[in-house]
């Protein structure tokens, strides 16, 4: 019996218990936050209010991600049942889960979460009301994940694409500055060379032409020079 995931095809439920409550930790973090502004302004209890907001917070999170990882693991908790009797293990079909598995594991972990704690925290006319609300928070949440990482996903993919064929993926302010709208535009390392040499070459011409005026100014001052020589007695 192990007590890593995914090894000799058994999930320990230990594992899950310790992630869901790295979980619940984080979510209570916000939690305190939360609890001590409102209770600060609210009630004459910041502290106490604080405290209550962050042990709710830490329910929440460990209880939702508990439930949605034993839904995404069910053929390895199934596995570490079965080593637990001597029975023979399964074939796991949970190691791949696509989104709509994920999105079906954050409605239902939701739906539960929502249920069981408003029943331990706001009674039985509350569980209805919470059961629907957290499993549309499951569903929006697991989509907005999906929607995310998939779209970084792509991005890696092409990203990779481009470094395999000796391209660079452009960033945000070369799209910008390639617009047909937009004030800027973006040079390459050759196009700015041959830029700063024109310019370079627009300089030196300006700078010969000055030279060619001030030896002409010089020439007609010694040619003015010469003549008030001659005129003087």
């Amino acid at each position: 019996m192990t007590s890593q995931l995914n090894t000799d095809n058994v999930t320990h439920p230990l594992y899950l218990a310790r992630q869901a409550a790295q979980i619940g930790a984080g979510a209570a973090v916000p939690g305190l936050i939360f609890g001590a502004t409102v209770g600060t302004i609210r009630t004459r209890t910041p502290i106490l209010f604080s405290l209550a907001s962050g042990v709710q917070w830490f329910a929440l999170g460990s209880t939702f991600w508990a439930a949605r990882s034993s839904i995404l693991h069910r053929d390895g908790l199934q596995n570490w049942w079965n080593t637990t009797r001597g029975l023979p293990l399964v074939p796991r079909q949970d190691l791949d889960a696509s989104p709509r598995d994920r999105v079906r594991a954050s409605v239902i972990a939701g739906a539960f979460t929502g249920c069981s704690l408003g029943l331990l925290f706001r009674g039985p006319q509350n569980a209805f009301y919470g059961t629907i609300m957290f499993s549309l928070y499951g569903w929006a949440g697991q989509h907005a994940y999906n929607f995310l990482d998939g779209r970084n996903s792509r991005a890696v993919q092409e990203e990779r694409e481009l470094r395999e064929q000796g391209l660079k993926k452009e960033t945000l302010m070369q799209r910008i500055a390639k617009s047909k709208w937009s004030p800027m535009t973006v040079l390459s390392d050759e196009e700015y060379a041959n830029l700063i040499g024109e310019k370079i070459l627009a300089v030196e011409a300006d700078i010969a032409i000055i030279d060619e005026k001030i030896e002409a100014l010089r020439n007609q001052q010694k040619a003015l020079e010469a003549s008030s020589k001659k005129e003087d007695p």
